[in-house]
């Protein structure tokens, strides 16, 4: 079963979109945003002592789903601490909804044993 989430890209139609997909056999959730959104989340995240790490690494690198979409994220654990960092900081808006948004995505893939993809469309 596929369930689709583009609340998030109503009135960018058009735009680059970032999807969030979450998937395990043949269930599958996907959270599609604008990326100006995504922009705006990643932006937030700030390098750990010894450089950037995890998604905020691919980010600003411009690797990961910039060259490959969909692209696997391979440590959910870092990403989920990077989301989970920025939550505290009680980003309100649109943004901080899609920020729980995947946030959530993000801690039931662990949970459950789900794969998170990103898509650069």
């Amino acid at each position: 079963m596929e369930r689709v989430n583009n609340e998030y890209y109503k009135g960018f139609e058009g735009e680059p979109e970032i999807q969030f997909i979450c998937k395990k056999d043949d269930d599958s959730e996907i959270l599609i945003i604008w990326e100006g959104y995504f922009d705006q989340i990643m932006m937030l995240i700030e390098p750990e002592a010894d450089g950037w790490k995890g998604l905020a690494y691919y980010y600003n690198m411009y690797t990961g789903w910039y060259e490959e979409s969909p692209w696997m994220v391979k440590d959910l654990h870092i990403a989920l601490k990077q989301f989970e960092a920025l939550d505290s900081k009680m980003i309100g808006g649109e943004v901080g909804e899609i920020l729980k948004c995947i946030y959530g995505m993000l801690k039931s893939a662990i949970l459950y044993e789900y794969e998170i993809f990103i898509s650069r469309e």
